[in-house]
């Protein structure tokens, strides 16, 4: 049973690792197909750029002389943006900001390379993994309507007027909010906002120092309308109960399970009592051959003959008539005799000699180092003497009375005691 619970283990781990593979993989193909789409994107965008630049340059250029570039396939269509320029792109799971904006808020654009800065709108459309929204009625555009849009059966304009999508960085909320000092609403511009799980906060405006908070509502959301049909079930069938649990009978036939997973799989945890028990039964049959092939010293017990069998029989007995020690009083003297014999010391003696030999290396180190200062205290004693004797040889010529020489020879020589 052991053997199987620890394949189950290992098969978990594998199966866990190739996950994380699978996830890390996944994980590189998004990332790198998210990067293909922001390259494609700025490519299509300077493309319409660069046109434009180089047809603005020409017109300035020849002037009059200008060729007229709204013919052709672009009569229509001439000074469009690619529908292609519209569409954001999301960035991965984790990476994109939450800002606090739902459909339905007011907000002013504050971004300052807008075009419709400071102008305030309802925000109609939000992309939060693209952090990207559209503002109803503001950064209007004209987009050619792709040819898949076009119905023959009802007429298309070949030019639309839409919103083009506004980076939530260059974008605030605007929320009302009351005036302590009038009482009156007032419109704020948020340029913070903290979120928890349910609420949204802005700070007091009046005094950004305090700690208090004001909440803003979500914006009501509308509700979807259901349309009954005839055919639609009844709600009193729905919540009516027709079964009714009971201990007589189980819930679900016992095959039921056999079919939702796999019988035989290796990730399987729980099994019948019957295979519990066929597996315990292997495992008693492996200890019994282990046991006999320990017993037959790496032979097993049936290919022992009647001979090695008694001998083994023997031995065993003799082993468990021992005990746990195995050696007797007798034994231990005898062993204690010959270790005296050949000058084997027990082990307090041992530690006790030890001991004594330290103590006697201390003493014999403190008598070195005093020798050694004695030393050093004559040699300064004898140096000191002859730097004396020296001197006065120097100073030999000069007569000074004794009262004065014994001053300056006081002054110049002072040796130093000794400090014990």
């Amino acid at each position: 049973m052991q053997k199987l619970l620890k394949r189950t283990s290992q098969v978990q781990k594998q199966a866990a690792r190739r996950q994380r593979i699978v996830r890390s993989k996944n994980a590189s193909d998004t990332r790198k197909l998210l990067r293909n789409q922001l390259k494609g994107l700025n490519i299509a965008k300077r493309e319409v750029f660069v046109s434009a630049r180089q047809a603005q340059r020409e017109d300035w250029h020849l002037g009059p002389l200008a060729p007229r570039r709204d013919v052709g396939d672009k009569a229509e269509t001439y000074g469009t943006v690619p529908l292609r320029m519209l569409e954001g792109v999301e960035k991965m799971d984790g990476k994109w900001k939450k800002w606090g904006i739902r459909e339905g808020d007011r907000v002013c654009v504050v971004g300052p390379k807008e075009r419709d800065r400071n102008k305030i709108g309802v925000v109609k459309e939000i992309k939060e993994k693209a952090e990207v929204c559209k503002v109803t009625g503001l950064n209007m555009i004209a987009v050619a309507t792709p040819d898949y849009m076009k119905s023959s059966s009802q007429p298309t304009p070949p030019v639309q007027t839409t919103e083009a999508p506004i980076p939530l960085s260059s974008v605030r909320l605007v929320t009302p909010v009351v005036d302590p000092y009038t009482g009156f609403k007032r419109d704020v511009i948020v340029n913070e906002i903290m979120l928890s799980a349910k609420y949204r906060y802005i700070a007091n405006y009046t005094d950004p120092t305090t700690r208090e908070l004001h909440r803003i509502p979500w914006p009501p959301e509308e509700k979807p309308e259901f349309q009954d049909n005839d055919d639609d079930t009844l709600r009193i069938d729905v919540e009516r109960e027709t079964w009714v649990p009971t201990l007589l009978r189980a819930p679900m036939p016992s095959g039921v399970i056999d079919e939702l997973r796999n019988k035989y799989s290796k990730f399987r945890t729980r099994h019948e009592d019957s295979y519990i028990e066929m597996q315990e039964e292997k495992d008693r049959r492996t200890r019994e051959k282990e046991e006999e092939l320990k017993w037959g010293g790496g032979t097993p017990r049936a290919m022992l003959t009647p001979v090695q069998e008694l001998n083994r029989k023997r031995r065993m007995e003799k082993l468990e008539g021992e005990g746990e020690d195995g050696l007797t009083e007798e034994v231990l003297a005898g062993i204690g005799q010959v270790m005296a014999r050949r000058g084997m010391e027990l082990p307090e003696e041992k530690v006790k000699r030890q001991e004594a030999d330290v103590l006697i290396k201390h003493q014999e180190n403190l008598k070195k180092q005093e020798a050694d200062r004695m030393r050093k205290h004559q040699e300064k004693l004898r140096r000191q003497e002859a730097d004396s004797v020296a001197w006065q040889q120097r100073n030999a010529h000069l007569t000074p009375d004794m009262e004065e020489w014994n001053v300056v020879r006081r002054i110049c020589y002072k040796p130093e005691p000794w400090r014990w």
